[in-house]
C-alpha cells in the first residue's frame, strides 16, 4: 500500500505571518528569561545584603561579650581580695572566648558565597583561620583587633554590593582601616596569615 502526498501549496501572506509570529513568539520568550535573571540577580543582591548585615551582626555582637568578658577577667585579676589562681582559670574555662561560628555559616551560603567579591571571601576565611588561632584571653587585643578588620571588611564589601564601590577600592580602604587599627593596637607578637 503506498500513501501519496499531495503536495501543498502556502500562500506567501499566510508563510509571512507565520514567520514573523515565530519570530515574535521567540523575542518574546528571550525578553521574558531576561527579565527573570535580571529579576533573580537583582533579589540574590539583596538577599546577599541581608546575609553580609547579618554577619557584621555577628562580628559585632562577639566583640561586645569578648570585651565584657575580658573587662570583667582583668577586674577579677586585679581584685587582692579574689586572687585565687585555681577559680580564675576555671571562670575562663567556663566562659571561652567567643568564636564567630555562625558566620562561617552565613559566608558558606550559596547566595553569599555566589554573589561576595573575590577579595572579601578570601579575607574572610583568612580572618577566620586567624581568630581560631588566638581565641584565648592572653591574645584578647589582638583578638578584638581582627573582629574589628572583619567588621571593617564587611562594611566595605555591603558597599561594593549597593554598587557604590569596585573591588579595588573595597582592598586600598581595607589596607588604610587595617594601618587605623594597628595604629590604635599595635601588637607585633602575633603571626597572621594574610592572602594577596
Amino acid at each position: 500500500m503506498k500513501v501519496k502526498l499531495k503536495k501543498s501549496r502556502i500562500p506567501k501572506t499566510e508563510l509571512r505571518s507565520f514567520i514573523l509570529t515565530l519570530i515574535a513568539t521567540l523575542v518574546g520568550v528571550f525578553i521574558a528569561i531576561l527579565l527573570t535573571n535580571s529579576g533573580i540577580q537583582k533579589k540574590e543582591k539583596v538577599d546577599t545584603i541581608k546575609l553580609l548585615n547579618t554577619s557584621r551582626l555577628i562580628l559585632s555582637d562577639t566583640k561586645l561579650y569578648s570585651q565584657g568578658m575580658s573587662r570583667a577577667v582583668n577586674k577579677i585579676e586585679k581584685d587582692t581580695t579574689y586572687n585565687n589562681y585555681e577559680r580564675i582559670s576555671q571562670m575562663k574555662k567556663d566562659n571561652p572566648i567567643p568564636f564567630p561560628y555562625l558566620l562561617e555559616t552565613v559566608i558558606a551560603n550559596e547566595i553569599v558565597s555566589k554573589n561576595i567579591s573575590e577579595y572579601s571571601h578570601s579575607q574572610i576565611y583568612t580572618g577566620l583561620i586567624n581568630l581560631k588561632k588566638i581565641a584565648n584571653y592572653k591574645m584578647i587585643e589582638t583578638y578584638e583587633l581582627l573582629l574589628s578588620e572583619l567588621i571593617a571588611l564587611i562594611d566595605l564589601e555591603i558597599q561594593y554590593q549597593k554598587g557604590e564601590l569596585d573591588v579595588d577600592e573595597i582592598e586600598n580602604r581595607m589596607r588604610t582601616k587595617r594601618d587605623e587599627l594597628k595604629k590604635l593596637n599595635p601588637n607585633k607578637n602575633i603571626l597572621e596569615i594574610r592572602t594577596k
